[in-house]
């Protein structure tokens, strides 16, 4: 039976927990759906101006304040941090390059043996870059296939980190099911890597569906519905309920990753035109609280605290700032709706994390601080700027 579900309560602590903080890139540094699905409707209730007011007590004077056009500021930072920041597959790992990728999908390159190659492509094609291991799963279906399933390698910030994580970030860039991914013996599909994943559930024994619900929500329909290794029944719905009774206070990064997936599942059932009620309407409802936590405890200049969304703060290191502040708006650029991206209190958070990114143009960057960043600004781009 599942406990009930208090928002409130699941957004009102917060532990400091962050992304891993390990190796650095060093400083020479997926497609958008075809039909944009609009969020649910402003959940702050508040208008432009009022979302303008000034409830801090720190004088207007020392916000940041427009110059360049925002959708040009957005447009060269994500350029400029594409062109001159380099990853190679000899000294970086998959944990590096994923995120990478996760930001730029397949334009994201990295320097190989043989010269610069696109980043996925090259893992898939069953190139060395350490961290991205390949394991041969169970056998599915009457052709008996064989399940791909990526090894964990948990608090290495090389291997993957999380349950899904891998197969999250490559589902967001695009690639359709039945793309190949070569391993040392054999070579697989997409489609058998999710196959895999959804019949491994029951091994996820950190309750950690947050990359799992962006895969299935990628490439499955909401009312999806599997068997897993343990006979039990599973859905995309009891996957979201699951993570509807976690704590964002004990979640990495401030539960960001959890509200993506949950975000994620939504707007895909509202593509679907699927109703939202139950789990998913408790969804749609921390959602909302999420985003007016965002916008009561932003710091002044449109940054973000150590405690994310949860409470306001400041600290002197910029690649915190970069990593709370990037996480923040990752989230807000894929769960709010359009007339809240477009208010004057989201615009301080873009401008903001764009004006760290310049600052630190000649620094070497933690690699997950650094992409979550640019990931968000490239969400952002895609709903405010979409190409004409």
């Amino acid at each position: 039976m599942h406990r009930l579900f208090h928002p409130t309560a699941a957004l009102a602590v917060l532990v400091m927990a962050g992304c891993p903080m390990n190796s650095t890139t060093r400083v020479l540094s997926p497609e958008p759906s075809d039909q944009v699905v609009e969020p649910n409707a402003d959940p702050t209730g508040l208008t432009s101006h009022e979302t303008d007011s000034n409830k801090s007590g720190v004088p207007l004077d020392d916000r940041n304040t427009p110059s360049e056009p925002l959708a040009d500021l957005v447009s060269r930072t994500l350029k400029q941090n594409l062109s001159q920041r380099t990853l190679s597959s000899s000294t970086h790992g998959a944990w590096q390059v994923l995120h990478g990728i996760l930001a730029y999908g397949a334009e994201f390159e990295i320097q190989t043996p043989t010269g610069p190659q696109a980043a996925l492509a090259y893992l898939l094609s069953g190139q060395a870059v350490a961290g991205f291991e390949v394991e041969q799963g169970d056998k599915f279906g009457t052709e008996k296939r064989v399940g791909l399933r990526m090894a964990m390698q948990p608090s290495t910030k090389i291997g993957q980190g999380h349950r899904d994580q891998w197969l999250a970030v490559i589902a967001q860039s695009g690639l359709p099911l039945d793309t190949p991914i070569k391993g040392k013996t054999h070579t697989f599909t997409l489609e058998d890597w999710m196959r895999q994943a959804e019949f491994d559930v029951p091994r996820n024994l950190e309750r950690e569906f947050s990359w799992s619900l962006i895969a299935l929500t990628s490439y499955r329909k909401t009312n999806h519905r599997w068997m897993g290794r343990d006979g039990s029944q599973y859905s995309t719905e009891s996957l979201l309920g699951s993570e509807l009774e976690q704590s964002l206070p004990d979640s990495v990064c401030g539960g960001t990753h959890r509200l993506i997936g949950l975000a994620m599942s939504l707007n895909q059932r509202r593509k679907e035109q699927q109703p939202i009620t139950g789990v998913w309407a408790n969804a749609d409802t921390l959602i909302a609280a999420a985003i007016q936590l965002a916008k009561q405890n932003q710091n002044p200049d449109g940054s973000y605290s150590v405690a994310y969304l949860h409470r306001p703060g400041w600290t002197r290191d910029m690649g915190e700032t970069l990593g709370s502040t990037g996480h923040v708006l990752e989230f807000l650029a894929i769960a709010a709706p359009t007339q809240i991206l477009s208010q004057a209190w989201v615009e301080r958070t873009v401008r903001r994390l764009c004006d760290v990114l310049n600052q630190c143009s000649d620094v070497d960057l933690e690699c997950g601080a650094l992409y979550h960043a640019l990931h968000g600004l490239s969400e952002y781009q895609k709903r405010m700027f979409p190409p004409s």
